[in-house]
């Protein structure tokens, strides 16, 4: 930008003109025009610069709301990822209480099966031991042993004769982060 050019004021120009000689008069009206001339150059210049910066605002006011409706979308699409991730986690948090409830219950099963298993062994004990006794007085004898066998088999309550197991400690999980616990582990070890 040029710089700042000052103009002459009014009041530097003679006020009354008669009192003036002719070349006097001729230069005061030469530096009169000059001013003048100068001074709609520069309010040329100034409207040229309004009328630039009125061009780039309404530019800027584009390019401001294609910005706007841009970062909209972005905000929107960031919200549904959230949702989708929040759906996500809590699928698979769902899937895993599953998969860890199905475990429990093959264990559960599986414990239960080596019970049973275990009273019948018992029960074919018995049977194989009163099996080879001979005698009468024997049979009334083998007759009441196995069916005392028989009745600790089918009236034995399996689930209290599993033997307790400690229970598994689930890993934290990261989404459930408070500000009691965060690096907690850290801390711990």
């Amino acid at each position: 930008m040029a710089g700042y050019k000052e103009y002459k004021s009014v009041t530097e120009f003679p006020l009354h003109t008669e009192k003036l000689e002719r070349t006097e008069l001729e230069s005061a009206y030469q530096e009169l025009r000059d001013s003048y001339r100068s001074l709609v150059i520069s309010r040329g210049q100034l409207v040229r610069r309004q009328t630039e910066a009125k061009g780039n605002l309404v530019v800027i006011n584009q390019k401001l709301k294609v910005m706007t409706s841009t970062l909209e979308k972005v905000q929107q699409e960031k919200q549904q990822l959230q949702q989708a991730l929040s759906h996500s986690v809590t699928l698979q948090k769902q899937l895993e209480n599953w998969g860890n409830d199905l475990t429990q219950q093959v264990i559960d099963l599986s414990d239960q099966m080596e019970v049973t298993t275990q009273l019948l062994g018992e029960f074919e004990a018995v049977y194989e031991e009163t099996k080879d006794e001979t005698g009468i007085f024997s049979v009334w004898q083998r007759l009441q042993r196995l069916l005392k066998a028989a009745q600790h088999l089918l009236n034995a309550d399996v689930k209290t004769l599993i033997p307790k197991k400690q229970s598994i400690q689930k890993p934290d999980d990261w989404t459930s982060q408070s500000p009691a616990n965060i690096n907690r582990s850290l801390r711990d070890e």
